[in-house]
């Protein structure tokens, strides 16, 4: 395959393109779901095919096939090649990439128990049991649902710099969501395990700390109250730290995003934007679910400061944003598949952490809310404002936490929010792991912090 792939590029330049990429893409995937006792879902499907990538006159071509002949490649390239030619653009939509010292290079990345190795019937057997313990742990738990993945990713990039390099990457994760009710009062619990890692995954769960834990949750959260509405200081979890970071500051840092002038930050660089407090990183390079050596454009990763003591000092970036914002790649490009060219996508983004312990985040605060768990969150960057719909909650009282609360979310400016954080925990977690999308593309991801305290947000409440 990296020998066709070569030729492909070789032919696309004597065909007259200034840029040539042909990226092979392939993607195993194996899923089970589990709803009340019974296996719903056992799946295994393949994903496998060929995107081609060209710079011709200033214009970018793209075009993809499932077949990996070279007669179907080449037909891409041809494509890719007829598409750029018939675009007519605007000096600010040129294509430009900054070219990079091509890598020659395959990574594989090891697991301990492969999950191929493990039969179909195991893992539901190990689902069931899973399940299982979540739906007997209540009578008004009413609906369980496990949800596992495994997924082994291929990539091989071969450009027109030099570059060829392959990655093969496994990713298994497994979800549980509980649904307790009593009357027309309705609660759910959720739980979420995922890395770059084998079946060992699985292996290592510990019932308490997973199911058993989303079931707690859910009746838990039955007997809990409405949170007060009005403006408060909030302490947030490691996940809901985790979604506020990447919706709120994640995508506004996203290098195509600040080019085409859609974040709220594209002219602050190097300016005092948060508090001293907060650093944000995105880190490709931790061994969480949004890990990886190359990016998708076989330029090689780095950790991305974003932020560092509230200064706004880096972007993320492609070959693309970089050039156009005069920067450089550290590998910042995905494509959810062949289908698609790469854009610039987070990776592993989180808060670094402080020096506090809970207990002196919490200890001055005579009224406020404690907030964990996240259900979903997003942002409209260019208007600097987010939304965190966070799974429980706690009111503070001098201190310490209290009344157990129930449906809140939190709103708020982006800027205002970084510049009201006056405390941050020692105890960095990475707890986030999922599919982020943009542009119609999902793609593997992680999100985390520490503990940390925003002295002034907008809680939303019935009361």
């Amino acid at each position: 395959m990296k020998d066709l792939l070569g030729k492909i590029v070789q032919k696309g330049l004597s065909e007259g393109t200034s840029f040539c990429e042909a990226r092979y893409f392939e993607e195993r995937v194996n899923s089970i779901s589990v709803e009340n006792g019974i296996a719903r879902v056992l799946s295994s499907g393949i994903l496998r095919g060929i995107g081609i990538r060209v710079i011709v006159g200033g214009h970018w071509g793209f075009a993809s096939t499932n077949i990996p002949s070279r007669e179907s490649i080449e037909k891409a390239l041809e494509d890719a090649i007829g598409g750029a030619k018939s675009i007519t653009s605007f000096a600010r939509e040129e294509a430009r990439i900054v070219e990079v010292k091509p890598s020659i290079d395959t990574v594989v990345h090891d697991v301990k128990i492969n999950p191929e190795d493990v039969s179909p019937e195991e893992k539901v057997k190990r689902m069931l049991e899973l399940e299982r313990d979540a739906r007997t742990f209540s009578d008004r738990v009413k609906d369980t649902f496990i949800s596992y993945r495994d997924i082994v990713t291929r990539v091989i990039v071969c450009n027109s710099f030099g570059t060829l390099v392959e990655e093969v990457t496994p990713r298994t994760s497994i979800y549980c969501r509980v649904i307790a009710k009593e009357g027309e009062n309705m609660q759910e619990g959720f739980e979420g395990l995922g890395n770059v890692i084998g079946y060992e995954l699985v292996e290592g769960i510990n019932v308490e700390d997973f199911s058993l834990k989303a079931a707690r949750k859910a009746v838990s959260l039955l007997s809990a109250h409405p949170p007060p509405r009005g403006t408060y200081p909030v302490v947030v979890d490691p996940r809901v730290g985790g979604l506020f970071i990447h919706e709120a500051i994640g995508h506004n840092s996203e290098g195509d995003l600040v080019f085409s002038g859609q974040s709220i930050i594209s002219d602050k660089m190097h300016q005092k934007i948060a508090s001293q407090l907060v650093t944000i990183i995105d880190d490709p390079t931790r061994r969480n679910y949004g890990h990886f050596i190359y990016d998708h454009e076989g330029v090689k990763a780095k950790p991305h400061v974003i932020m560092k003591d509230g200064v706004l000092v880096g972007f993320l970036h492609s070959l693309e944003s970089a050039a156009k914002l005069g920067c450089e790649p550290e590998g910042s490009a995905r494509a959810q598949s062949h289908h698609y060219p790469p854009i610039v996508r987070m990776s592993n983004t989180f808060l670094a952490a402080g020096d506090m312990t809970l207990e002196e985040i919490l200890e001055d605060i005579d009224l406020g809310i404690y907030l964990s768990g996240s259900q979903y969150g997003y942002v409209e960057s260019q208007k600097g404002q987010f939304t965190c719909k966070v799974e429980e909650a706690w009111l503070i009282e001098k201190g310490d936490l209290t009344e157990h609360l129930r449906d809140v979310a939190i709103s708020g400016l982006t800027l205002e929010a970084l510049k009201n954080i006056t405390a941050v925990g020692r105890d960095l977690k990475m707890e986030m792991p999922g599919t982020c999308g943009k542009s119609g593309q999902g793609m593997y991801v992680d999100a985390g912090s520490p503990h940390f305290r925003i002295d002034s947000i907008v809680v939303g409440g019935r009361r």
